[in-house]
């Protein structure tokens, strides 16, 4: 069912009621043009969808997600050609990065609470309420243009042609982490449910000051604000319990007397689940000399993750007739995660060999949230005698995202000169790296607000006997704006503390007793760090986008469809950050206004029956996100680096070519074969801060190019016909895909220098490793090898599905140390499910295995160790119950 279709980003497509009429008149049916780019199709075969859509993108249906075992939309989505999913959340399309990548929500931008990322994290959107995922490679009109590599529309479900009501649960456990034990603190009551009660709080008596209130407090009451604190640092073990889930979905719908009908649909989903993962750690001091490097850091790395999701999806639709429809929907995507996290091992400043044993904690819990209200109407009109099936639609979205992060805390043990743990804190001379400087307690918010307001317009004609021809055109205006909010307090020893305070446990450091005796010292540390590091503690940003398009899609000859159309974006960003001795609206002020006029063309061409090329040519824009433009340092809850925002970037500008062959045989099988090629000028990459390298920030490059080919096989299997064998064995399907591809960016232009660049602050990046490189996140092979069985007489389904990832960097290296780069890795999952009357109803059982072959994930540094762990084999048993 996969196949590839090569065209070209295309414009606008044609109406629904203009194809129709192409079907007849032509000898390829032109679909309603809204269909975009390559279209791979995983499940039952649809001729026409699959063959005639105008555009290149990838589809995966509501069969094809039934036959996969993957739980989560991201992880569907690596199972498309030239689709790869980073950090198990983020999809990289055509080997880039999600900087390339947009997310939608039926046709509309959604918000993401991640700060680093401009999309939403893929984990949190559950299959359960997606009715197909449209995955567009290629750039077209009607689409935003701040999109290079690929777009990801999930489409959620429609309302209901009945009423139902279905049920499900399951249980799942995993190699490396059911049963065993992990690592856990004292949290809340309400935490199983994914939500703080309040005992993270920052304590009422500090909550109310600022910064610089809190800093004017003198002995002895500034010890009483830190004695208010929870004192709740200790570690203890418990044992990791299996993965539960569950889920409901009620369809009813009203047909009334007068021609109108009523559907209505809600879904809820709910999971608790574990992970456990032990990692090795290493990093490493590169003299440059010969390649030689000395192993700073060797840990063992312990991570215990309890991971709560729900999501709540609801939808009312209203179909005034035949011609005009308007619905409404709300939909809840919600994740929290309680993490503890060990360090344990040797740390140094030149070798491990001379180190001091160290033994870190992080106890961070984290809220996620996203949601979504939309208002929509699609409407279908006639204009005279001669124009038929002209459409509108409109639409009204709302949404926002929202991260909160209580109290973490982070704190270090260190082993003295008499072999003995201490606490590690800011009065020590011990010069260790990875490792927490002082006991710190940090609380973190964003948010993110959006509105979309857009109109749609279509209109079909037909010139003369042969050309049929759709004109489309749109308005859209999105406002998107970005608050987060930090608050840092650090803990310290008095110079007066006696030599045993700081070789107590965790809970008897923080004791009463220290407090009262003036051993311990607390600092909100949001205004030192602001002025000392430029890590603000306050920060907001806005993307204003005011868009429209013109665009057609005209049948010119029974056997050449020709697609072209424009898009206009006035776009402005602005962003600001402040705390300590910086006010908002001064230094860090800034706003970027863009104009981008973006066209895109495209022509299919069926040379011969049931084989035809397309050819596709357009240009896109790649803005800096919200967080790359803001002029403050913030570190990354992914992955525990700084990063500090560029106020100097511009935007990247893209070409893009297109030509795909493919190639149809035997009832539902096809072959394809396509080459793509991007061009970028001054494209966004990712260096380090000179004199500062733990600090990561985002320049302009010189220029970049990304070129590829993609193979796609689809092959109905009958075995029963072939072999003789039974008839059971007429019901497999092979789908087959692989992806080569290659990129180089160049980062620094002839003539330029380090200092050419510009940063904020001043400040200029870090030498390069190197100044030609592959594209961050890019592998050179990606493939898929999907076996599937589906037997609806026997009510059996399964597939076993292989899924490879070739090596890609993963984090840039600086001056003399080499980029960090990601071993190849494959991944193969089982799937069946069963399907049994009981008692009149539909029981389905299903059993499920993840990551049968429990390869390694593998990073390394010029061929040196930097982390390794093992993600273990998956496995679940489920039931459903359709009433």
């Amino acid at each position: 069912m996969n196949r590839m279709k090569w065209l070209l980003a295309a414009a606008v497509a044609a109406g629904g009621s203009a194809a129709s009429a192409q079907e007849e008149a032509a000898q390829i049916y032109i679909p309603p043009p809204n269909v975009v780019e390559e279209v791979v199709v995983l499940g039952r075969y649809i001729p026409d969808e699959k063959r005639t859509t105008s555009e290149i993108s990838n589809v995966l249906d509501e069969e094809a997600l039934r036959l996969l075992a993957d739980s989560s939309v991201g992880d569907a989505l690596s199972r498309v050609t030239g689709l790869s999913l980073v950090g198990g959340k983020y999809v990289y399309v055509r080997g880039l990065g999600e900087r390339y990548s947009s997310t939608l929500l039926d046709g509309s931008r959604i918000s993401s609470p991640v700060p680093f990322q401009k999309t939403v994290p893929l984990d949190i959107v559950p299959k359960s309420i997606v009715s197909n995922l449209l995955v567009q490679k290629t750039y077209s009109a009607q689409y935003p243009g701040d999109f290079s590599g690929g777009l990801v529309d999930i489409r959620t479900r429609a309302t209901p042609d009945e009423n139902y009501f279905n049920i499900s649960a399951s249980v799942q456990g995993n190699s490396e982490t059911t049963g065993g034990d992990g690592l856990s603190y004292r949290g809340g009551d309400q935490d199983n449910w994914g939500y703080d009660d309040g005992t993270r709080n920052i304590p009422r008596n500090i909550s109310g000051l600022t910064s610089e209130e809190f800093s004017d407090i003198d002995f002895p009451d500034d010890r009483a604000l830190g004695a208010s604190f929870f004192n709740r640092w200790d570690i203890q073990q418990k044992e990791l319990k299996p993965n539960l889930g569950g889920d409901a979905e009620l369809g009813l719908r009203f047909d009334f007397d007068n021609g109108m009908s009523l559907g209505i649909l809600a879904a809820g989903k709910y999971s608790n689940d574990y992970n456990q993962r032990d990692k090795e750690f290493a990093r490493y001091e590169f003299t440059g000399v010969n390649g030689g490097s000395n192993q700073t850091v060797d840990y063992d790395q312990n991570t215990t993750r309890q991971t709560v999701s729900a999501s709540t999806f609801f939808n009312v639709g209203l179909d005034l007739n035949s011609d005009n429809s308007i619905s409404a929907s709300y939909v809840v995507l919600r994740q929290s995660d309680d993490e503890t996290q060990q360090f344990k091992g040797v740390s140094s400043e030149d070798d491990v060999n001379t180190g001091t044993g160290v033994e870190s904690y992080r106890l961070q819990w984290t809220e996620n949230e996203i949601t979504s209200a939309s208002l929509k109407g699609d409407h279908y009109f006639d204009i005279g005698e001669n124009i038929s099936g002209a459409r509108i639609n409109w639409r009204l979205v709302e949404g926002n995202g929202e991260r909160e992060a209580p109290d973490t805390r982070t704190y270090t043990y260190f082993v003295n000169s008499d072999g003995l743990d201490q606490f590690f804190t800011s009065i020590e001379q011990e010069d260790l790296r990875e490792v927490f400087q002082a006991p710190d307690r940090q609380w973190a918010k964003l948010k993110d607000d959006i509105q979309e307001y857009g109109i749609d317009f279509e209109l079909p004609l037909l010139i003369g006997n042969e050309m049929d021809l759709t004109i489309k055109a749109g308005w859209s205006d999105y406002e998107r704006e970005r608050n987060s909010e930090d608050r840092l307090f650090r803990f310290d020893l008095d110079s007066s503390a006696p030599d045993f305070v700081p070789l107590q446990t965790p809970s008897q450091f923080f004791g009463l007793d220290n407090w009262g005796a003036g051993y311990l010292t607390v600092r909100d540390f949001s205004a030192t760090a602001a002025n000392a590091s430029g890590i603000f503690p306050f920060a907001s940003a806005g993307e204003e986008t005011s868009a429209y398009y013109v665009a057609f899609d005209a049948q010119v000859t029974p056997r050449i469809r020709i697609q072209a159309g424009v898009r206009q974006e006035d776009t402005t960003l602005f962003a600001d950050a402040w705390g300590g001795n910086i006010e908002p609206g001064t230094i860090n002020d800034v706003s970027r206004d863009f104009k981008d006029t973006l066209p895109s063309a495209s022509v299919t061409f069926e040379f011969v029956n049931d084989m035809q090329v397309r050819l596709a040519y357009s240009e896109t824009v790649n803005r800096p996100s919200l967080l790359e433009i803001t002029g403050t340092t913030l570190r990354n809850p992914e992955d525990s680096n700084l990063y500090r925002g560029n106020v100097f970037l511009e935007p990247a500008d893209l070409t893009n070519y297109d030509l795909r062959w493919e190639y149809y045989f035997g009832d539902a099988d096809s072959v394809s074969v396509g080459v793509f090629q991007k061009e970028f000028d001054n494209p966004i990459e990712i260096g380090k801060v000179q004199a500062q390298n733990d600090i990561f920030t985002w320049f302009n490059a010189d220029e970049a190019e990304l070129s590829g080919v993609e193979v796609e096989l689809r092959k109905d299997l009958y075995f029963s016909d072939w072999l003789g064998l039974g008839e059971a064995w007429n019901f497999f399907t092979l789908n087959l895909n692989v992806s080569f591809i290659d990129s180089e960016v160049t980062l620094l232009g002839d003539g330029e220098t380090a200092s050419s660049v510009p940063l904020t602050g001043g400040r200029q990046i870090a030498r390069l490793f190197s100044n030609e490189r592959e594209l961050t996140g890019q592998s050179d092979i990606l493939a898929n090898l999907i076996l599937s069985y589906s037997n609806y007489d026997l009510g059996l389904d399964g597939s076993l599905a292989y899924n490879y990832t070739g090596d890609r960097i993963v984090l840039v290296g600086a001056e003399n140390s080499p980029d960090i780069v990601e071993q190849s890795r494959g991944k193969m999952d089982l799937l069946l499910k069963y399907l049994l009357p009981v008692f009149g109803r539909e029981l389905e059982l299903e059993f499920k295995v993840q990551n049968l072959l429990d390869e390694e994930v593998e990073w390394l540094q010029g061929g040196r160790l930097y982390e390794r762990y093992k993600p273990g084999i998956s496995y679940s048993l489920g039931v459903s119950l359709e009433f």
